[in-house]
């Protein structure tokens, strides 16, 4: 079970919110990129315009594609966890209120090295070749601002009774890998019993559904129609996974399993009903009018088992419309939050390259500032490629010029695949260049070695990622806690509630902001 060692789930399966394909999302000139979107599974209560959503962006690493793609390589199949469609669950676990989008390579050389072409350039093994200028900014503004277009377009019916059948799948899926866990456990118990095996040699498992089993995906071509997968049986596979130590964590296992086939159910149910009482497949339905509201009381779906276990306390605010998310949906308005996994943080070290092209030698060209200064955090995680150099950027004048980001906050986290690597020292030079740097320059930056202690391998560099996102969820926590301290000595003080609102409100939006959150703990 992945995790490092943690034995938590690396991702629960959905119900209501995604991820959705949508290919050939048109950018800068001739550029498009497939993405991967899931909406936000909580609603900010304050939210009334773009400006106050965020959008996580993510860009990932080499292996990493859809999971039909990375299933048929030999090399790609042992990290199948981490798919792109898992990364974006994951992270939208990690930010519940937050727009995520995970954008594909442009090209993945024999189906392994990612090659993000439209951001910067790069030879067949996508190692970066950056330049001043590339206009992957540009790209990045443009896809956001199709990606907004694209996504408002698609007929709310077909987005509900995807969905349906989503649940409907897994519900079945669950329901069938409980049967065959209780059948498993009587066979089990009955053979232990018979040859008295000691405790020490039981090979058995937790039970792992893998989500990629039972998750679902709203795929939508170049005309905005959605496509529907065909729903195959993994059932088989399922079982194979199903062990346990004795028949009392067997039936524990078997319980909580039917009880989430009944909860997926009846989330089935309460999707279909909204989509058959959907009327129109007119995209101005997006901004329901009250009578259209009334039809969909019933769709309301709570959030994923992940949005309350995975740190984040709030609940997924009821509303008439099931596609809350879209209104006013404008993504390139949003607050923005940068992540590069892997090969993926050469997109990061362009877009350093460009902050500096567009800040220092084109100041009077205003057409980027908008988005630059919805920039709010850039997230670099275990970054790497298969160059000899630039793995870091380690130029004083381009880390001046990101120092010189207002708002702009830095993070790096890291394991000893990368870093500590002897047969690649250039990393940790370079790294250690870029963070020593950064902190002379009096930069917001905060850095995090996960697994240190720990054999560097393959396995925990992929990691990182639930390391990164357990860091959030710890963040978020003592933020929440801290909050709610002080909610608690404003009552006992006899404050007002418009007091306490506040407070409620900014816990809200302390999720968006993690350096935020963590200066707020200390």
């Amino acid at each position: 079970m992945l995790g490092g060692g943690s034995g938590e789930r690396l991702c629960t399966p959905s119900t209501s919110a995604g991820p959705f394909r949508i290919f050939s999302v048109a950018g800068f000139q001739n550029r498009a990129n497939d993405i991967v979107y899931c909406p936000p599974i909580v609603r900010q209560q304050a939210q009334h315009v773009p400006e106050d959503s965020t959008a996580i962006i993510y860009f990932g690493g080499d292996v990493q594609d859809f999971p039909e793609s990375m299933e048929t390589n030999r090399d790609s199949r042992g990290y199948m966890k981490y798919n792109l469609e898992n990364s974006a669950i994951l992270l939208r676990e990690a930010f519940p209120r937050s727009h995520i989008i995970v954008i594909r390579p442009v090209r993945m050389e024999f189906k392994t090295f990612s090659c993000f072409d439209n951001f910067v350039r790069g030879n067949n093994a996508g190692v970066p070749d950056h330049t001043p200028m590339n206009h992957a900014l540009q790209h990045l503004e443009k896809l956001l601002q199709n990606l907004s277009q694209r996504l408002i377009s698609i007929p709310e019916n077909e987005i509900l009774d995807q969905a349906a059948q989503a649940a409907a799948a897994a519900a079945a899926v669950a329901a069938a890998a409980a049967a065959a866990a209780l059948t498993l456990s009587n066979a089990t118990v009955n053979a232990e019993s018979n040859s008295q095996s000691s405790p020490g040699n039981d090979s058995s498992q937790d039970m792992d559904i893998d989500i990629l089993q039972v998750q679902e995906n709203v795929t939508v071509d170049a005309d905005g129609a959605v496509i529907f997968p065909i729903v195959g049986s993994d059932a088989a596979e399922l079982v194979n996974n199903v062990t346990g130590n004795n028949g009392n964590s067997h039936q524990e296992q078997v319980n909580n399993h039917q009880e989430q086939a009944n909860n997926q159910a009846q989330n089935a149910a309460a999707i279909k009903m909204a989509s058959t009482t959907t009327t129109s497949n007119n995209i101005e339905h997006q901004n329901n009018d009250c009578s259209t509201g009334q039809t969909r009381q019933a769709s309301v779906v709570s959030a994923s088992p992940a949005a309350t276990t995975s740190g984040a306390t709030a609940t997924v605010t009821s509303d008439s419309n099931p596609l809350w998310w879209r209104e006013n949906l404008n993504l390139d308005k949003s607050k923005l939050v940068l992540i590069g996994f892997s090969k993926g943080c050469v997109v990061l070290n362009q877009f350093i390259y460009e902050f500096h092209y567009l800040k220092t030698l084109t100041p009077d060209d205003s057409s980027m500032c908008r988005l630059l200064s919805r920039i709010s955090d850039m997230y670099w995680l275990d970054g790497g490629h298969g160059g000899q150099k630039n793995t870091w950027i380690t130029s004083r004048s381009l880390l001046e010029t990101l120092t010189r980001m207002a708002g702009m906050n830095i993070h790096v986290h890291l394991t000893p695949y990368q870093v500590q690597d002897d047969r690649r020292p250039w990393i940790r030079k370079e790294e250690k260049l870029f963070t020593e740097m950064l902190r002379r320059l009096n930069a917001p930056i905060t850095r995090h070695l996960h697994y240190d202690n720990q054999p560097a391998n393959l396995m925990t560099h992929f990691e990182v990622l639930q390391a990164f996102c357990q860091h959030v969820h710890a963040l978020n926590q003592q933020v929440q806690q801290h909050q709610q301290q002080q909610q608690q000595i404003q009552q006992q003080q006899g404050v007002g509630g418009g007091g306490i609102n506040d407070q409620s409100a900014s816990t809200n939006n302390g999720s968006n902001s993690i350096l935020e959150a963590s200066e707020e703990a200390k």
